[in-house]
């Protein structure tokens, strides 16, 4: 099977590829990529999950579904690979970045090493159609999202959630622990006058230092 995740998640996967649901996402996966030009590569859909273990998740934050452009997704939340050039909502995250914390990261899109600090960057979706935002939606992914946001709740309630746009923030239902999640509008162009200027990365290292945690290290 081409899904690969680190060792910490075998308990949830296991759980999940016995379900129905699960087992007809995998399918609707490889038809649409079968007649269709799909992102990311099949093989880093669940590339994230290879990146970092649930016990080491500090923050999630939550996007829509893959860039939809060719060469951009590459498997991580508004990240994209080394040398490919920042789209336009993650230019405006990195404005906040630099205004919130002074930090540039305008040279490079690539958030591993966000990743490997504890940030979870997790797209609900995890899969588009080339130029057609939310071509997934209904293949499958909500329910195993859902899923995941509710065994992440278990395994520790004291993970923060950063839910930009209203679609991310429908899955606030899922979240036990109300304390720890952080809210706004979404970093995209059509939005950014309402993004802007809401501290939101002092207000998540500012959060793990509440919980006793170690601040992200933000820069690369």
């Amino acid at each position: 099977m081409w899904i690969k995740y680190a060792v910490g998640w075998r308990e949830f996967f296991d759980n999940e590829i016995k379900k129905p649901y699960f087992q007809q996402l995998l399918k609707n996966i490889d038809n649409e990529y079968e007649k269709n030009i799909c992102y990311p590569q099949k093989t880093d859909i669940f590339r994230l999950f290879t990146l970092i273990e649930p016990k080491d998740i500090k923050v999630v934050i939550i996007g829509q579904d893959p860039y939809h452009g060719p060469g951009q997704a590459n498997g991580l939340a508004f990240s994209v690979s080394s040398g490919i050039k920042n789209p336009p909502s993650l230019v405006n995250i990195f404005h906040e970045l630099k205004k919130d914390l002074g930090v540039d990261h305008h040279t490079s899109g690539n958030l591993e090493h966000w990743v490997k600090e504890g940030v979870f960057l997790y797209n609900t979706i995890g899969s588009v159609v080339t130029k057609t935002p939310l071509s997934h939606k209904d293949i499958g992914w909500t329910t195993f999202s859902q899923n995941l946001i509710i065994y992440l709740n278990q395994i520790h309630d004291d993970i923060i959630y950063v839910l930009w746009g209203n679609y991310a923030k429908q899955y606030s239902e899922y979240i036990t622990n109300k304390s720890n999640i952080i809210k706004g509008s979404h970093p995209s162009p059509f939005s950014y006058n309402l993004f802007k200027d809401q501290q939101f990365f002092i207000k998540i290292n500012n959060l793990l230092l509440k919980n006793k945690k170690n601040i992200i290290e933000w820069k690369m």
